[in-house]
């Protein structure tokens, strides 16, 4: 699953100085397993670089185009306005945020909801189908019992304790009419969209980006990356892989990408061991029970980074056997690392093949 922490947004954006051969390479999020490298050739115009804080972690643009309709400075501050709205809209950690509002109000009683709140509830509740239950943004109850939540008091909890919890879980107790944009709660649930809401907020700056003349760009927060068009050097974006080690990050895989969304999602990090079991973070939202497969991470490419990031979360909670087998029946580019024994595996979808360096 992924970090849930948020805070308020603060952008930066500067031209940064020509270089012959400039090469910048930057590790985003340790929990989204991803390099990003883009590579410029000589030029008499350097990208446009804007990062900051925000939701709890980082955000990193790079714009190769120079001609935007607006001033790098307009552009920077609509960013953060940008991002400081989706996180009043969609934090946990807000107390007066619309979905914490909406997590207060009566059981039962239609909530009249913004235009992006409902888009990503419909998100969730659309990927919550897709995998059986498997992605379920009311899991939280069930990942704090754990102690994978915000107070760190990793333990098994017993049986009555899982099943009081699995009580308060179940997107199904959540009715949206999209008509009336309108979202009402069946029963006493907690919605976290900390699992949906950094992809969301990623096409949301891609979108603004292409409004005032992007063509060629990258955004990337908390992992969760859009790339369009080509980077500086006119080719596409190399993005890397990291390998599922706990130690010095390093790739594992290059891909070559453009107009595309990438999300990964693992386990391997945030896990506890009792008397030789390993107990990972990523909990399955229908048994209370964190996962037993062997998937160490699995990495998909999508036209939206709101389903990349949801459905990877998912997808990894489903296991490499479920999870190749719906990727490839939807012809969603995906590559999973599996343990065998004490080695990691890649296994590429039929359709990312395409998109591996050789």
């Amino acid at each position: 699953m992924k970090t849930s922490y948020w805070m308020t947004s603060v952008a930066k954006a500067k031209h940064a100085s020509a270089k012959t051969g400039l090469v910048i390479r930057a590790l985003f999020c340790l929990t989204s397993f991803i390099f990003i490298t883009a590579c410029s050739e000589s030029e008499t115009e350097s990208p446009l670089y804007f990062s900051g804080p925000t939701m709890g972690t980082t955000y990193n643009i790079t714009v190769v185009d120079t001609d935007l309709t607006k001033s790098p400075e307009v552009v920077a501050s609509n960013i953060m306005e940008l991002l400081a709205k989706i996180n009043q809209i969609g934090s946990t950690y807000i107390d007066d945020s619309e979905l914490m509002t909406f997590n207060r109000h009566p059981i039962g009683q239609k909530f009249a909801a913004s235009p992006e709140l409902m888009e990503m509830l419909a998100i969730s509740g659309k990927i919550y189908e897709i995998t059986d239950g498997a992605f379920d943004v009311t899991v939280g109850p069930v990942v704090n019992l754990w102690g994978f939540g915000p107070i760190d008091q990793r333990e098994i909890p017993d049986d009555a304790e899982i099943e009081k919890s699995l009580a308060k879980v179940g997107f199904d107790y959540i009715q949206l009419d999209a008509q009336e944009s309108t979202a009402i709660r069946d029963a006493d649930v907690f919605v976290d969209l900390s699992s949906v809401a950094k992809g969301y907020a990623v096409d949301v700056v891609a979108d603004y980006l292409e409004s005032v003349g992007g063509e060629n760009f990258l955004v990337e927060i908390g992992g969760e990356i859009v790339v369009k068009g080509l980077n500086s050097r006119n080719s596409d974006w190399k993005i890397g892989i990291e390998a599922p080690t706990l130690g010095r990050a390093d790739p594992l895989q290059a891909i070559r990408v453009t107009d595309l969304a990438i999300a990964t999602s693992g386990d391997y990090r945030n896990f506890f061991d009792v008397d030789g079991v390993r107990y990972s973070h990523t909990i399955d939202p229908r048994t209370g029970r964190p996962i037993t497969h062997q998937l160490a991470s699995i990495t998909l490419l999508h036209e939206s980074s709101a389903y990349a990031d949801s459905l990877t979360t998912g997808l990894n909670v489903l296991g490499y056997e479920k999870s190749i087998e719906i990727c490839n029946k939807n012809r969603w580019p995906c590559y999973f690392v599996v343990r065998e024994g004490n080695q990691f595996k890649e296994y590429p979808s039929n359709d990312f093949v395409q998109y591996m360096n050789e």
